[in-house]
């Protein structure tokens, strides 16, 4: 059996909903499991929870005898709760692979399903752990920062991972690295739990990476994943790959809306309105307002370095004429 899993805090229920509404378009009855991780959902977002079939929703009740369960709880509830949500992902996928289930994916909320993903379970049937690249840009001549990056903040992306029964050791290994330490310090070599993914192909046995470029599709990876028209119109990925999945970040809303990926804004207006049937927050309007609050502030604080910059030359001056006074 297979199953599919994500983590969310209790606000983000309707990101749950619009994910699994993705996902049933391509396979009506396969298992969904929402981890929620801090909070409570909404009685409305329970209510629809509960007229679905095949989804189930976790809380840490479930894991009360994962010792590490408790030991990242105790070190990251209270000050970093970001940190435990990202730990915890190799713990559900465990808990799933335990249970009845042979192959588990594991996506963040943010991520919508725009084609048939079931080939990335066929690859779980003779892997034990499956990775998505970020597909950042490959060339350090065409987009320097974005390279850089790579070694940064790590060659695979933590918003999905597939895992095996045969992968269960590697997923402990990454939950118990995450314990040691979730947090972005690049100087030492740390990003959260993703850097420590770019581990797993040199340490165990049937890492694979996905090769289908129209999947995780980002602002990331506009470089190495060029988004281009066939024929009929349809967005491919390099002429190629059609959009498996989407991954909806405050960055790919910027790229689409201000920056250079305009091609994909049907893809977001669509996800928009998708949320929008299990919430009435319009996330593009939240995110131009937010860029807009971010950008007075930026003015702000330019005006003030220059209103003191100019206060010091004044005085300067006036220092320097008092001198011949």
């Amino acid at each position: 059996m297979e199953a599919i899993c994500t983590i969310i805090t209790g606000n983000y229920g309707h990101y749950a909903l619009a994910l699994h509404d993705s996902i049933l378009k391509f396979n009506s009855s396969i298992h969904f499991y929402i981890f929620v991780s801090e909070g409570d959902l909404e009685e409305l977002i329970k209510n629809e929870i509960k007229k679905r079939t095949n989804v189930h929703l976790l809380s840490r009740l479930d894991f009360k005898d994962s010792v590490l369960t408790e030991k990242l709880y105790d070190k990251y509830a209270v000050n970093s709760h970001d940190a435990l949500r990202w730990s915890m992902k190799p713990v559900v996928m465990n808990y799933l692979l335990n249970s009845i289930y042979e192959r588990v994916v594991y996506v963040d909320s943010d991520i919508h399903f725009f084609g048939d993903y079931q080939f990335l379970f066929e690859s779980l049937k003779t892997n034990a752990i499956l990775l998505s690249p970020h597909w950042r840009s490959s060339n350090p001549k065409v987009d320097f920062d974005n390279f850089k990056l790579n070694f940064l903040d790590g060659i695979y992306n933590g918003g999905f991972i597939g895992a095996s029964r045969l992968g269960k050791e590697a997923l402990e290994y990454w939950a118990t690295l995450c314990l040691f330490s979730c947090e972005v310090n690049r100087i030492e070599g740390f990003f959260v739990d993703q850097k420590y993914l770019d581990l797993l192909p040199s340490r165990f046995q049937n890492v694979e990476s996905i090769r289908h470029k129209g999947c995780n599709v980002a602002n990331w990876n506009q470089i190495d994943c060029e988004r281009t028209f066939n024929e009929s119109g349809e967005i491919l990925i390099n002429n190629k790959y059609p959009i498996v999945f989407i991954h909806f970040t405050k960055s790919f809303f910027r790229g689409v809306l201000k920056e250079s990926d305009s091609k994909l804004l049907s893809y977001l207006e669509y996800y928009r309105d998708v949320l929008l049937k299990y919430s009435s927050n319009d996330v593009i309007q939240e995110f131009l307002k937010d860029e807009n609050k971010i950008q007075n502030k930026i003015e702000k604080r330019k005006s003030f370095i220059l209103i003191q910059f100019c206060r010091k030359v004044k005085e300067k001056i006036i220092c320097f004429y008092s001198k011949f006074q």
